[in-house]
């Protein structure tokens, strides 16, 4: 029998933490170059990421040989077990035993800090986004900036909008774009963390209540992939990456903090990233709406 590789384990995301007497069993969903998902028969979902990548709630971070590839070392519906805190496939094993656990930081809590900070660095997340898709020549489907790109489908979602309205807007982003997390569903995502730290005030509470069971419902429209992102959202749970953005934002720290934090949201897939940051942006444009209210 073939000697299995042992791969050093970097960090576990919180959420990806199992006891060492629980046994599960996993199956390959989708392999890439340096990232592997796996699903549970119960609809689990948890993904390897080799160091390059930032943290995920549901993630496993791995040390990977130099030009390992999981397109070429696995292959769909091939099993990955979990038992004795060892995660075990058909050519290596990982044991978790004493990984670190990778937790969002407590300080992305807007406390008693106003929406100033954030609605200051709109101008230079915006310019980023443009950036970014220029230089790298990023594709969405979708309107990331107001009038940008000119062929993408605008966004409807606005603070007023009634439960109709609401649902309509949900209905053109679900399962929209191509891709394994379409480009609509990585909006949404972008737009609910943006929101997601500000329920305190009365409108953006209000926004959320019709918004979250819009989307829970139509769920059932897109990827398996994208349906589990999109249910962490709606419970508050995000990458590091977008963590991270919601602190500088929130306590106002320099451009350089807030443009590197932007980048690393948009390093995230081909154009995940970069649809993520759009909905993002779309969120902080609509909490200038509320502090434009709260000062009339």
């Amino acid at each position: 029998m073939a000697r299995l590789l042992t791969f050093p384990v970097c960090s576990v995301g919180y959420m990806a933490e199992h006891g060492p007497r629980e046994t599960l069993r996993f199956w390959v969903h989708s392999c890439f170059q340096h990232a592997m998902n796996l699903s549970s028969a119960s609809g689990e979902l948890l993904t390897l990421l080799s160091p390059r990548y930032q943290n995920l709630p549901t993630a496993i971070r791995l040390s990977t040989p130099p030009g390992w590839d999981w397109r070429h070392q696995a292959h769909s519906r091939e099993p990955v077990t979990l038992e004795n805190n060892e995660l075990r496939g058909t050519l290596w094993r990982a044991n978790l035993s004493r990984a670190p656990c990778w937790r969002p930081g407590m300080d992305r809590a807007p406390g008693g800090h106003s929406l100033d900070a954030m609605l200051a660095a709109y101008p230079l997340l915006a310019s980023q986004l443009l950036e970014y898709c220029m230089e790298r020549e990023v594709r969405s489907s979708l309107r990331l900036l107001p009038g940008w790109p000119s062929g993408g489908r605008n966004p409807r979602l606005n603070l007023g909008d009634a439960k109709a309205e609401l649902e309509s807007g949900v209905s053109e982003l679900i399962g929209y774009g191509a891709g394994l997390t379409p480009d609509g569903d990585d909006f949404l995502l972008g737009y609910l963390a943006s929101l997601w730290p500000w329920q305190r005030l009365g409108a953006i509470s209000a926004h959320l209540k019709l918004l979250r069971p819009a989307i829970k419902s139509q769920l059932h429209q897109t990827t398996s992939i994208s349906r589990h992102y999109l249910e962490l959202a709606l419970q508050g749970h995000y990458s590091e990456s977008i963590d991270n953005l919601t602190t500088v934002l929130i306590h106002g720290s320099p451009p350089a903090d807030v443009k590197r934090s932007a980048i690393n949201v948009m390093k995230f897939g081909s154009s995940s990233g970069a649809d993520c940051l759009g909905g993002f942006l779309h969120g902080i444009r609509v909490l200038g709406k509320v502090e434009q209210k709260e000062m009339n």
